[in-house]
């Protein structure tokens, strides 16, 4: 049987499961070491479940930002005006 270290049990914490057939090895390696269980207890009092990501608030709001900001959210994307914009970035840096 295989030794496994910290970083294997804290692997297992993280991602393992009791049905996957990829975590065999290490569960019996657990069973059998009454050190390695102590060491997953722990690891898993200290590191956060990574199935406990952020959720979504219930009340949220699910309305369109411009509505919130008094925008029509019909109306056209704003254009920029017509003076300057035949001239490239650089010519209107270098005053051309």
């Amino acid at each position: 049987m295989p030794d496994f270290d910290r970083i294997d049990l804290m692997n297992y914490a993280m991602y393992g499961n009791d049905f996957d057939p990829q975590w065999d090895e290490i569960r019996a390696f657990i069973k059998s070491n009454a050190s390695a269980q102590k060491e997953l207890e722990e690891i898993k009092r200290t590191v956060p479940s990574p199935h406990l990501g952020k959720r979504r608030m219930p009340n949220a709001p699910t309305s369109d930002p411009r509505e919130m900001s008094g925008e029509n959210p019909n109306a056209e994307p704003r254009k920029p005006s017509s003076g300057n914009a035949s001239k490239s970035w650089w010519q209107k840096i270098l005053g051309d």
